[in-house]
């Protein structure tokens, strides 16, 4: 006993950060008792979902670091006037260059298209009101040079950020103008670009620089130009670490084109050196470090599309590079497609998750503008609607999993990857509901059902946790499809989701039509999004969603996969109050929700009875739990969630005389205003900070708490979220 009272006294010194006040501790117990076992866990409960959001893609994950590479940030349908350029001398993130006063004009043209006959790979309508060629149009940068003086050229800034104004939604433009890549000094950069002359015979120099012109890297030296469009490459090697722009300079009178400038990061700085597609090693590595079951890509409202022409559909963003279809997306910028479903899926791939796409069902942008529903009016409507939306996922399951002898497998081979992909689920729709989509929704399913029976179909429960839509949509999925997963979308208030930690209990009431979760139905719920989006990522929305998941652990016979969203967001372009990952062109911040997803990442595979935590003889309310055992090791996992702001001394009951390894990992903070990634507008790259440091306050600590047997004391931290795991000794 007196080893015991020594051990707890060592654990609350420990546990007492100095420069917060004394807090004083309660005492709580729990029993365990493992042997009484209760559902088998989902093995996919979590996952991730990425959204090409909140600039998260391009200038994000994918480390490609030149923006409008192909100069088609121009003149997009359906966009509004600060979101791409409509000046074909002005270029998107790139900047004209005039030496000594150097005299000539740089602009865009379609007469010299790097890729010719780009044709629609989907059977559009020719003659209806929608301009469906505007995204396939392809442009290059024509240089007509009087005087080159000291050089007359252009510069890519990258993607750095550039102030605009202060419309919603929409403050800052992309448009970037100051040097933004984000150059390591020693670190080797992949340059790729096209040129063609019209018997132009001069030299034509590319060399990255800083803001103030002077040279940062070895120069590539460009001759001889032919007629043809001929592609260039080089290693451009940092000299010092410093924001750069990559300049393409020629020195003589004459005329050339340019195109599809592209410059990556050497293999060392990518995900796995390169060999899962051309994603930022950082950026990856945080979310490797989750261990997630699926990632559901590209996105909601992304798959979905803001206007006609901002459609996502996967065969335009396979294939060569310089081939795909770049196109406006739902958030207001340009998705360029470098990293398109073929990527996604050696993403996946490499996390060793199930991928999980989204595809659009003909229904656009149903509560915004611009809304569009594809027509099903004749039986030529209804042809060409199958044609498209419902061909759509289907052609990608033969890409993913079909024989190289297969139109779509053959392409999948011939990007490198001959083995199948083993695609499990499809998504159709998001956020969708009324007789516009289900009726769209029925035509897809259908062919699925019929061609793909092996697939699992993701339906939706609308946008919301409840409501008219809500219990609409599930009387349709009740009816007419009960072997989906049924996504449900919410984002709520930290109250919100500390009274529903029982949302999935059995027996407990569906909507307002007095249905339930009904486990002997095949229907299961798949949350798709959800987070406390007002909170900004303070500690206290980590508190509240933690307490959430417990439940979802406990009722993961019902809920078999969830997830966080949305996942990353750039700092300086975010539409978005709360973000998994915040990051900027240098470093990120895991939030504090990340760090709680990151500790209970890891579980046992059933779940077992606890008693309540108590009070003396009263339950405590503030204290949320979930036990799960592995059966294979008999290795115990606690997870508890105190969310108030007292510590509190457990006596922990373990049911048994076996001798276990016990630590408690964990993250706690006195302040829970407190955010990981401190001010949205901190960040490299803004005039306003010299510097930026990446720490986090809030990360995860762990206690050894040295071997115990049949009843043990821990100190469970005030505001913490905990892992308690019990490893078996005998």
């Amino acid at each position: 006993m007196k080893k015991r009272i020594i051990i707890a006294a060592l654990l609350l010194s420990c546990m007492q950060v100095s420069a917060q006040p004394a807090v004083k501790s309660e005492s709580r117990s729990i029993t365990l008792r493992p042997n009484i076992l209760g559902i088998e866990v989902s093995p996919t409960l979590s996952g991730i979902f990425f959204e090409d959001l909140n600039q998260s893609l391009d200038g994000g994950i994918c480390a490609q670091l030149i923006q409008n590479y192909s100069f088609q940030a121009y003149d997009f349908p359906d966009s509004k006037p600060y979101e791409f350029s409509y000046s074909d001398t002005t270029f998107y993130s790139w900047t004209v260059i005039r030496k000594d006063e150097a005299v000539g004009t740089a602009r865009l043209v379609q007469d010299k298209p790097l890729v010719k006959d780009l044709k629609p790979l989907y059977d559009w309508d020719p003659n209806d009101q929608h301009d469906d060629d505007a995204q396939y149009r392809q442009f290059s940068v024509r240089f007509d040079i009087q005087d080159p003086g000291a050089g007359f050229g252009i510069a890519a800034n990258g993607y750095g950020i550039d102030k605009y104004g202060k419309e919603p939604d929409t403050y800052y433009s992309l448009n970037t103008q100051v040097p933004s890549i984000p150059a390591v000094k020693d670190v080797s950069y992949d340059l790729s670009l096209y040129l063609q002359g019209d018997n132009y015979m001069g030299t034509i120099s590319v060399y990255l620089e800083d803001a103030k012109g002077n040279r940062n890297s070895n120069v590539l030296t460009i001759k001889d130009l032919t007629n043809d469009w001929t592609r260039f490459v080089a290693s451009l090697k940092a000299e010092r670490s410093v924001d750069c722009r990559l300049a393409i300079v020629a020195d003589a009178p004459g005329t050339f084109w340019l195109d599809f400038v592209t410059l990556l990061p050497e293999a060392s700085q990518l995900w796995m050196d390169g060999k899962y597609g051309p994603f930022r090693k950082d950026l990856i590595q945080a979310l490797a470090d989750l261990h997630p079951k699926f990632l559901r890509f590209p996105g909601g409202c992304t798959a979905e599309g803001d206007a006609y022409c901002s459609q996502v559909f996967w065969k335009n963003t396979v294939g060569p590079r310089e081939e795909r279809i770049q196109s406006r997306n739902h958030w207001g910028y340009l998705s360029t497609q470098y990293v398109g479903f073929y990527e996604y899926m050696l993403l996946a791939e490499s996390l060793g998750a199930e991928a999980l796409p989204v595809f659009g069902n003909g229904i656009i942008r149903q509560f915004g503008r611009a809304g569009y529903a594809a027509p099903l009016e004749t039986q030529e409507d209804r042809d060409r609607f199958y044609s498209i939306y419902a061909k759509n996922p289907i052609d990608f399951i033969e890409f993913c999993n079909g024989g190289v002898d297969t139109q779509w497998g053959a392409l999948r081979a011939k990007m490198g990857h001959p083995e199948p992909f083993n695609l499990k689920y499809v998504g159709i729709g998001n956020e969708n509901g009324g007789d516009e989509f289900w009726e769209r929704f029925d035509i897809i399913y259908n062919a699925l059902k019929e061609t793909h029976p092996e697939i699992t179909v993701i339906s939706t429960a609308g946008p919301g946790e409840a409501g008219r839509m809500f219990n609409a949509n599930m009387s349709q999925i009740d009816a007419k499809y009960p072997d989906t997963i049924v996504d449900e979308h919410y984002y709520k208030e930290d109250d919100w989701f500390y009274a529903n930690t029982d949302r999935y209990n059995p027996g407990k009431v569906r909507g307002e039509e007095g249905h339930t979760y009904d486990r002997k139905k095949p229907t299961r719920v798949f949350i798709g999004e959800f987070a406390n989006a007002n909170a900004n990522n303070a500690f206290s929305s980590a508190l509240a969603e933690a307490a959430y998941w417990t439940g979802l652990e406990r009722n993961s016979d019902m809920v078999v996969m969830a997830t966080y969203a949305p996942l990353f967001c750039k700092k300086g372009f975010n539409k978005w109050n709360s973000n998994f990952i915040w990051f900027d062109n240098r470093g990120m911040w895991r939030s504090c929700n990340y760090y709680y997803q990151y500790l209970f990442q890891e579980g046992g595979n059933r779940t077992f009875d606890t008693s309540s935590v108590m009070n003396g003889n009263k339950a405590d309310k503030t204290v949320y739990t979930s036990s799960t055992i592995d059966t294979y090791t008999g290795k115990i996992y606690l997870k508890i969630v105190n969310s108030e702001g007292v510590d509190k001394n457990f006596t922990v009951n373990t049911g048994s005389n076996a001798r276990y390894s016990a630590t408690l990992d964990f993250i706690t903070a006195h302040d829970t205003s407190v955010k990981n990634q401190g001010d949205t507008d901190y960040f490299s790259g803004n005039p306003e900070y010299s510097q930026v440091d990446y720490s986090e306050a809030v990360v995860p600590q762990s206690r050894d708490l040295g071997t115990v047997r049949k009843s043990f004391q821990v100190l469970i931290p005030e505001n913490s979220i905990c892992v308690l795991k019990l490893v078996p000794q005998d």
